[in-house]
C-alpha cells in the first residue's frame, strides 16, 4: 500500500527522498543565469546544498553518473556555454546530502542555444526512471516531488493539474509493479497553489 498527498510547501524542507530535475547535460553554472536559472528548483538546490561549491557538486555529479554512457559529446563550438556530454533522458544520478537523498534526473534536453525543452513521453520516461531510482536507493522513505515540467521547461501544453496527476499516475502505476515508497509527497510552491483546483486533484488521486 501507498498514499499520495499533494500539499503546499518547499520541495527543499522534506526529508527522506527528493527529486530535482536537471537537464541532459547535468548543467550546474549558476553564475549569470544563462545557463541554469538561480529561481529554479535546481538553481535553489544548489544554492542550498553546496553553497557556492559547484565543483563539489560537479565532482559528485562525475561520480554518480560514471556508470552511465554519454549519448552524445557535443563540441565547444555548438555549446559554448556548459557542459558538453549529453545523457539520455531518464538518467538519474543520486546524490546524498545529510538526510537527504536526492534523485536528480535528466528529464528536459539542454538545447545548445540554452533553451530547455521537454515532451510529454520524455517526462513520462524520467518518472519511471526516477521511481526505479528511489525504488533502488530511497529505503522506503518518503519521496517528495516539485510539479517537475511546470517551469523553464514547460511540457507541452499540460498545466500544473494535469502535471500533477501525471506524476501520480506515473507513480501508481510503477507502484504496483513493485513498491517504490509508502508514501509520495507532490509539493506546490506557494505562488502555484492558485492555479491548482485541490478539490479536483483529490477527486482524481481517489480514482487511482
Amino acid at each position: 500500500m501507498f498514499s499520495i498527498t499533494v500539499s503546499e510547501g518547499d520541495i527543499l524542507e522534506q526529508k527522506g527522498n527528493i527529486i530535482v530535475g536537471f537537464t541532459d547535460t547535468y548543467d550546474t553554472d549558476l553564475s549569470d543565469g544563462i545557463v541554469i536559472n538561480q529561481r529554479s528548483v535546481q538553481g535553489q538546490f544548489q544554492k542550498k546544498f553546496y553553497a557556492n561549491d559547484f565543483g563539489r557538486l560537479d565532482d559528485e555529479l562525475d561520480v554518480a553518473l560514471c556508470q552511465f554512457v554519454p549519448i552524445v559529446l557535443e563540441s565547444s563550438s555548438s555549446k559554448p556555454r556548459g557542459k558538453v556530454a549529453r545523457y539520455e533522458i531518464g538518467t538519474v544520478a543520486v546524490l546524498r546530502q545529510s538526510d537527504v537523498i536526492c534523485h536528480a534526473t535528466a528529464y528536459g534536453r539542454m538545447e545548445n542555444s540554452l533553451r530547455v525543452s521537454c515532451s510529454v513521453d520524455a517526462l513520462w520516461k524520467s518518472l519511471t526512471a526516477v521511481w526505479e531510482s528511489v525504488r533502488v536507493h530511497g529505503s522506503l522513505e518518503p519521496v517528495s516531488i516539485p510539479i517537475i515540467g511546470s517551469e523553464l521547461a514547460r511540457v507541452g501544453t499540460l498545466d500544473r493539474e494535469a502535471l500533477i496527476k501525471m506524476i501520480a499516475l506515473s507513480f501508481a502505476s510503477s507502484s504496483r509493479e513493485s513498491v517504490v515508497s509508502r508514501e509520495l509527497r507532490i509539493m506546490i510552491h506557494p505562488k502555484d497553489r492558485e492555479h491548482v483546483n485541490m478539490i479536483e486533484v483529490g477527486r482524481f488521486l481517489k480514482s487511482l
